[in-house]
């Protein structure tokens, strides 16, 4: 496994490339500093402060575990029964969806959240804007990118 800390130039590069990418803003001191962690090939692991990311090449996501970073973005509530079919990889179809906010354009970040506590499950891009969404009542809304125990979560769990 490979670990290293970025200097404050790259790290500030890092951080407007991530917000640049995932459409959010983190409020960061000027002073933070990305730390990187690579357990496996492809798979490297983001830290800002409170803030834990993935980047699998050009594409960076929240990590499920990482609460702060999940709280920035829009997200899904779905029913029960879809749980078992999001945690195996499927995508996030509209009629196991209970609530929604209106995540906007087309391709943005959503974290998909389990109906009885809340606990985040997903993490996936949106396949449709959120008001098209909304008029559906069948189709897949949410592309599936993170979901619990795959193997980034997997993964994790050595870092």
């Amino acid at each position: 496994m490979k670990r290293w800390v970025l200097s404050h130039r790259d790290s500030i590069g890092m951080i407007a490339k991530l917000e640049g990418s995932m459409g959010v803003s983190f409020s960061l001191p000027k002073s933070a500093q990305a730390e990187c962690a690579e357990p496996e090939e492809g798979i490297i692991f983001v830290r800002l402060e409170d803030y834990e990311l993935v980047q699998s090449g050009d594409l960076f996501f929240p990590f499920l575990g990482s609460q702060p970073a999940l709280a920035l973005f829009h997200s899904v509530v779905v029913d029960e029964g879809a749980i078992r079919f999001l945690i195996n990889g499927a995508d996030v179809m509209r009629p196991g969806i209970r609530k929604m906010d209106d995540w906007g354009a087309r391709g943005k970040l959503v974290v998909v959240r389990e109906e009885k506590k809340g606990r985040a499950i997903v993490v996936g891009r949106a396949t449709v804007s959120g008001t098209e969404a909304e008029s559906m009542s069948k189709g897949e809304c949410v592309k599936n990118l993170h979901h619990v125990g795959d193997r980034y979560w997997n993964a994790h769990k050595s870092l």
